[in-house]
């Protein structure tokens, strides 16, 4: 699929000047995904769960 591969090629196009501030602090990339997979979490949740409880 072209369209996965030109996602894949940007993705690590923008993500590349990054890796370097990554490399020098692990702690600081762990804290962030954390907060990214939280919020995607979060939201997953309030979906699947918390829609058919509102009134």
């Amino acid at each position: 699929m072209p369209g996965t591969a030109v996602g894949l090629f940007m993705i690590d196009f923008v993500a590349r000047p990054f890796a370097r501030i990554f490399e020098k602090w692990p702690e600081f990339m762990i804290i962030l995904l954390l907060i990214l997979y939280g919020c995607v979490g979060y939201s997953v949740i309030k979906s699947a769960f918390l829609a058919d409880q509102r009134t």
